[in-house]
């Protein structure tokens, strides 16, 4: 099932819930999280020693449990204890179990300077409650951390990392840079932006049951596999039963686009599709994809048993595709719109005023900024997103690494699927086809979104399986489609 994306807040109040009605104490909590953390990091890395960095808060108790358990188990630990703050009654119960082989270090304000020449870096210096940046000597020891070069595991999240929103973290100045995050229960939403990938590196979600029990409203979704099902085929459908579907694409010169999209729907279960493209790409067409039926933009019209259009990858902006996509526009069939459908309507206050309700638009960041303007952070260009959203009644889908779809209600999810080899031409066109298909056969255009984009990504992870991510081509991922989709179909 989906994994919820909590503030910090949030989180400590699940904690506290947990210790309320599991019941268990918080100390016995704090030895549940990081006696899993400790057996992560045992278990995925090769190494002798490890200097482990603590605040004085329960973060850095779980470090002192991360410190107890690994030099029992035979590694040299070498404990840095940044004196500052008050210290929790976990911390202070938790220091008093240290084996003695723990060789402690004290910093402080006067004298802060310190020698690390361990394997491994462990990072448990602030937790997810941070609210303000790290300044003075403590931002000094985490720059000295960082220029260490070491592999570095944060835990839960790097010190100086706001969980939810770094618009306001002065410049990013003191944030340790972790080539590994081990977070408890579920990711922060700072994890899910490009800005403060340097910071996070590759995260694993350690699940220390925390109350299934316990209810909040989530700033996100994170999808998983359990969030995708896909309906059989009835014994006695046929290809009149539902599934037919438009495609507009592929103009001056970008048939290409059209192949693709147009492969990706068939691929994804449309079961009769009429595609227009530009005259010069029919015969390409017919020869790449003969299921698909081509039709002609001139005298355009929509054919009466279809059931969903997508219009825009490789559209151009010539006179032709605005006059069409005003025709499409003004249509009450289900919708997709990608690429320079979007830019038409970015630049043209007239369409974006006949922009249907319930519509799904996909676009890259960049095409997102030409709709909704220009961000000065990953997080106020989401709430932009959002708030399109909202007014204009559509899903918006932020392409790129866990897209973000956002919804008329509200609602933000955060797609899990899908890796770096898909940053190849045509992965978009695939993801239009997807969706498409999938409205034309009646799904909601919520959960067309959240399907088409999660089996999008996962069968560009099956097909890296054997082939590895570079070179991965998008008629790759597309040839995956009918294994992904039958594998969850019920």
């Amino acid at each position: 099932m989906s994994l919820n994306v909590y503030s910090a807040e949030q989180m400590q109040k699940w904690d506290k819930y947990t210790i309320e009605h599991e019941p268990i104490a918080s100390i016995d909590l704090m030895e549940r999280a990081a006696t899993l953390a400790a057996k992560s990091i045992l278990g995925r890395n090769v190494f002798s020693s490890a200097g482990i960095f603590c605040g004085p808060g329960n973060n850095g108790g779980d470090g002192l449990v991360i410190a107890r358990l690994l030099a029992e188990s035979g590694k040299v630990v070498n404990l840095f204890v940044l004196q500052f703050g008050d210290q929790t009654e976990d911390f202070r119960s938790n220091f008093k179990r240290l084996p003695k082989a723990v060789i402690i270090h004290v910093l402080t304000d006067k004298e802060h300077d310190f020698d690390c020449k361990n394997d491994l870096i462990i990072d448990a210096i602030f937790g997810s409650g941070l609210s303000r940046p790290i300044e003075g000597w403590m931002g000094e020891v985490i720059q000295k951390i960082n220029q260490l070069k070491i592999k570095t595991i944060a835990i839960d999240i790097p010190s100086g990392l706001f969980a939810l929103d770094n618009s306001d973290n002065d410049g990013l100045a003191n944030i340790i840079q972790a080539d590994e995050t081990l977070t408890f229960m579920c990711p922060k939403m700072a994890f899910f932006y490009e800005r403060y990938y340097q910071y996070v590196g590759n995260f694993r979600i350690i699940d220390i049951g925390l109350s299934p029990d316990f209810q909040s409203q989530p700033f996100a979704k994170f999808m998983t596999e359990d969030d995708v099902h896909i309906e059989r085929r009835h014994r006695f459908d046929h290809k009149g039963t539902s599934g037919c579907m438009l495609l507009v694409a592929g103009f001056e010169q970008m048939s290409g686009a059209a192949i693709i999209a147009s492969k990706a729907a068939m691929k994804a279960g449309a079961r009769y599709l009429y595609t227009s493209c530009g005259e010069e790409g029919k015969t390409a067409l017919n020869i790449a994809l003969p299921e698909a039926i081509w039709h002609t933009t001139s005298s355009f019209v929509v054919p009466a048993k279809v059931k969903a259009i997508a219009i825009g990858p490789g559209l151009g902006k010539s006179e032709e595709a605005v006059k069409i996509l005003d025709q499409v526009l003004q249509n009450s069939l289900p919708l997709i719109l990608d690429a320079d459908a979007i830019n038409c309507i970015a630049e043209n206050a007239v369409l974006l005023g006949k922009l249907p309700e319930n519509s799904i638009l996909t676009p890259h960041i960049g095409e997102l900024e030409r709709l909704i303007g220009a961000q000065d952070s990953p997080e106020s260009l989401l709430k932009a997103q959002l708030n399109f959203s909202k007014e204009h009644k559509v899903y918006i889908i932020q392409k790129g690494p866990f897209s973000k779809l956002t919804t008329p209600q509200g609602n933000v999810y955060i797609n899990s699927s899908g890796n770096p080899g898909m940053s190849t031409a045509g992965m978009g066109d695939a993801l239009t086809g997807i969706i498409g298909a999938l409205l034309s056969q009646g799904y909601e255009p919520e959960n067309a979104a959240i399907i088409g984009m999660f089996v999008h990504g996962y069968a560009a992870d099956e097909r890296v399986k054997d082939k590895g991510e570079i070179g991965l081509l998008a008629s790759e991922v597309i040839d995956q489609l009918p294994h992904v989709l039958n594998k969850f179909a019920t």
